[in-house]
């Protein structure tokens, strides 16, 4: 009976050192938990600190490029990235892209007497890029403020009636695209799609200019029927365009034998407005990608849009 007795105090024993070594285990889990959200709330927070910082260096990269020079191509101080630079806690490095160089979505809609030719130009981009051209009227029914599909002039379009039909149903935007990403809710803009044209097209405020010295390639392409791959691609300079003028621009492409179409100026400039600065920062073991979008103009230097994701 005693051994019995024994036997079961030993088990009881056991089991409240096991439950002991549990909760103990408990505590300390949730306690390194609960450190290890400190830490990174810490680290999001020094990354911020260090996002608002790259925004100051970026501003001040601007302003001196704007005194130093009148136009704005891919050789100007701007272009130069920040090397990884150490920082406490990590390392931070930055560069800047010229949104002015790429196709304003929003100039589908611009309601001026440009609009008409930035829609022509849409659909050689597409064209370009080997993608089917009468998505353009898809995308201006997207960002179009009526409910008639068909607004790209294409014989396509598609407003609510489609998006509707989708699981889950949605509608069309009606309004200015604030993000490129956007084009992902767009009727038949596949992965693919979507990953060819996104880095080509940006979202800005309607009536931007588009600069001949920053532009790619295919959107070289999209200012005439005319301007085949080859060309567009001399004209790009392997990126290192810099044009003092629109005029000069066209008197290149009559020098080359490509009469010029009446609207080829329409909409076009070689100075910059918009810029995002991107940037990358690490600390201890954590990525930080902040972007900022920058708008440089006679009143000063603002910014108008912040992420913490990519661009």
């Amino acid at each position: 009976m005693r051994a019995r007795q024994r036997g079961v105090a030993l088990v009881i024993a056991l089991l409240v050192v096991a439950l002991a070594t549990v909760l103990i285990a408990g505590l300390l889990d949730r306690g390194e938990l609960a450190a290890a959200r400190t830490r990174n709330q810490l680290r999001v927070e020094q990354a911020d600190a260090y996002a608002r910082g790259l925004e100051l260096y970026a501003a001040r990269v601007l302003q001196k490029d704007a005194e130093q020079a009148a136009g704005d191509s891919n050789g100007d101080i701007w272009a130069m990235p920040l090397p990884p630079t150490p920082v406490v806690g990590g390392r931070i490095s930055a560069q800047m892209r010229d949104m002015n160089g790429c196709f304003n979505l929003n100039n589908l809609v611009s309601g001026d007497a440009n609009q008409g030719e930035w829609r022509e130009r849409f659909a050689r981009l597409l064209t370009a890029l080997r993608l089917d051209p009468t998505l353009t009227d898809i995308v201006v029914d997207w960002a179009d403020a009526n409910a008639e599909p068909g607004g790209g002039g294409h014989g396509s379009g598609a407003e609510d009636g489609v998006y509707a039909a989708a699981v889950p149903a949605y509608r069309a935007a009606n309004r200015d695209f604030v993000h490129v990403s956007e084009l992902r809710l767009v009727q038949g803009m596949g992965g693919s799609v979507y990953a060819t044209l996104a880095p080509h097209v940006c979202a800005l405020p309607r009536g931007t200019l588009l600069n001949l010295n920053t532009a790619s390639i295919p959107v070289l392409q999209s200012l005439s029927a005319r301007i085949t791959e080859e060309m567009a691609r001399r004209l790009w300079k392997e990126g290192r365009a810099s044009w003092g003028a629109v005029s000069d621009f066209r008197q290149e492409l009559i020098a080359a034998g490509i009469p010029p179409p009446p609207t080829l100026e329409l909409g076009l400039s070689t100075e910059s407005r918009y810029f995002l600065a991107r940037g990358e920062i690490e600390l201890d073991g954590l990525k930080f990608h902040p972007t900022s979008l920058i708008e440089r103009s006679a009143r000063g230097i603002r910014v108008l849009q912040r992420s913490r994701g990519s661009d």
